[in-house]
């Protein structure tokens, strides 16, 4: 039994799961919905590191070991299906809170906003729009936080057929947004891009593809939007797709050819594209640094916990640090780069502004570093405007990985479905694959 506790605030009127912590921005999803903000905490749920797929394991060995256990990919209902919410208007939110936790609890928030009562537990009801609205949830942070990597081996998500599918999602939920709010158009308008290819997967497999497609054409119809490719209810776009040869077939053969931008571009470091220490200089240690999601936009650093790395060395009087981040899939615009942080004991932390060279940030970093012992700066990669301050370094990376967990678990899931309805994905609660997550499931990965 999942229980929930709502309560009178000053600035509303707080629901929330009994017994839940939260974790880390990177690690949360947030929606704003009519007359309230909910958030789900904990996107990767309780107990995500002890049940996730082990770094450095190949994708379809994560699935052979799934198969024989017996285990569903996402489990039956938890407690991290229902968010919290921060009620700022009762009168809205009524519209949606019974379908969300039930009809116990939408009475339990008209008591508490209205004075009759402080606080109240009641029992949770969720109902299929809580489904709903998880895996739209989930889908939300995926578009932000999925952990890319190379080094890890997760391959990023296509942004813009992700962004379809949550703009269909939206439109299911329609239930729960402002009347004057319409997050599905704006879905639409943003990722129209990627209306060819989920056309060509619609060719290939049109099973749950049709449902979205369907959606997405009904968004634009109610919206106005005149979005290419949409036109025709039976055939959208035709059926001479554009996207590359053997896109809409390649499901059943296993491998689907890479869609240019799809994912990151190749990576191999450039040899000799970093600044180095200068000749004759001595290595005093090497080590790894930490790699804070937070403290950067998603997709500046490939998201492993071994991506930024230090090597500490002398030259005559000069002691230095030369930190070398992998880059992630993102592309900042011109003039925005991260600065690398290095910090000596106890000494304020010097900041030197990263150099992007071949697939790399570096930054060479002059410091004081003592002669006695062996080097071990904290080392970081930060974005100034952008950066919280430095989290609580065991519960972050507790979190990361339980993130990467997830999408390892996910990525598992996707890749033993046949196509992009979803054949072979979990029951239960559980979101079932994202066609962005099947498709980088099957995706040949020469990057």
């Amino acid at each position: 039994m999942t229980w929930i506790e709502v309560r009178a605030e000053e600035d509303g009127v707080s629901v929330a799961v009994e017994g839940r912590l939260s974790v880390p921005e990177f690690g949360r999803s947030v929606l704003d919905a009519a007359g309230a903000l909910l958030t789900w905490p904990d996107i990767a749920g309780p107990g995500a590191v002890a049940t996730g797929v082990p770094p450095g394991t190949a994708l379809s060995d994560a699935r052979e070991g799934a198969a024989a256990s017996g285990a569903a990919p996402f489990g039956g209902p938890r407690a991290d299906l229902l968010p919290d919410a921060l009620v700022e208007s009762a009168p809205e939110a009524q519209t949606w809170l019974w379908a969300v936790y039930g009809a116990g609890a939408a009475r339990a928030v008209a008591a508490c906003a209205g004075g009759r009562a402080h606080a109240l537990r009641v029992a949770a009801e969720p109902g299929a729009l809580a489904r709903d609205l998880h895996r739209l949830a989930t889908g939300h942070w995926a578009s932000r936080w999925w952990p890319a990597s190379h080094l890890d081996g997760v391959p990023a998500l296509d942004a813009d057929l992700l962004g379809l599918e949550l703009a269909a999602l939206s439109h299911r939920c329609q239930q729960v947004w402002d009347p004057d709010a319409d997050p599905a158009a704006d879905l639409v308008l943003e990722h129209r891009a990627g209306v060819r290819p989920l056309i060509d997967l619609w060719h290939a497999r049109p099973g749950a593809v049709s449902d979205v497609l369907r959606s997405v054409r009904a968004v634009a119809d109610d919206a106005g939007l005149d979005v290419d490719g949409l036109a025709g209810p039976d055939d959208p776009g035709g059926r001479g797709g554009s996207g590359p040869a053997g896109w809409a077939t390649s499901f059943a053969g296993g491998a689907v050819p890479r869609r240019p931008g799809a994912l990151p571009q190749d990576h191999a470091l450039a040899a000799g594209g970093a600044a180095g220490p200068p000749p004759g200089a001595r290595v005093m240690g090497r080590g790894t640094g930490t790699n804070d999601w937070c403290r950067y936009p998603p997709g500046f650093v490939d998201a492993s916990e071994d991506a930024v790395t230090w090597t500490a060395f002398a030259h005559g009087s000069r002691r230095a640090v030369l930190v070398e981040a992998v880059a992630g899939e993102a592309r900042p615009a011109p003039g925005v780069r991260p600065v690398a942080e290095v910090r000596v004991g106890a000494t304020a932390p010097v900041r030197v502004r990263c150099e992007r060279a071949g697939d790399a940030w570096t930054a060479l970093v002059d410091t004081a570093l003592p002669d006695t012992a062996a080097p071990s700066p904290d080392v970081q990669v930060v974005l100034p405007g952008f950066d919280p301050g430095p989290q609580d370094p065991a519960r972050a990376r507790r979190t990361r990985e339980g993130l990467r967990a997830l999408a390892r678990r996910r990525l598992a899931a996707a890749g033993g479905a046949t196509g992009p309805d979803g054949a072979g994905a979990g029951e239960g609660f559980g979101p079932a694959p994202f066609l962005a997550e099947i498709v980088a499931a099957h995706t040949e990965e020469d990057f």
